[in-house]
């Protein structure tokens, strides 16, 4: 059995969520600033309903992975940008609630995340 098998349970989790309606904002005004028309997103995203993307602006949903990360590539973005974390959590998370290893692991998805965009 491996170390990552033995964990010990329950695993603490981090407490991070996303803000619906400021990323919402958020993937509106990336949209309009791109230039982009909503026909043009849907065409490149694949999504064939254009009331998936007004839910995405009203923060009603969140785009699937797939599409986050096509809207990073297309806007330039790393997907830290595209997404906003409501305030309690991300840069605001004080280091003392975590061990060093779980920042750790924390600081490197966030480094991953960002080469992916």
């Amino acid at each position: 059995m491996s170390k990552i098998a033995r964990r010990k349970y329950p695993v603490k989790r981090m407490p991070l969520s996303i803000d619906m309606e400021k990323t919402g904002a958020n993937i509106k005004h990336c949209i309009r600033e791109s230039g982009y028309s909503i026909r043009e997103i849907m065409e490149i995203t694949g999504i064939t309903v254009e009331q998936t993307i007004y839910k995405w602006y009203r923060g009603e949903s969140l785009p699937s992975l797939e599409s986050q990360l096509i809207l990073c590539r297309l806007f330039d973005l790393p997907i830290t940008r595209l997404l906003v974390l409501k305030e309690n959590n991300s840069e605001f998370i004080k280091k003392d609630l975590f061990s060093q290893k779980q920042m750790q692991r924390f600081t490197a998805y966030l480094r991953a995340i960002a080469l992916t965009a």
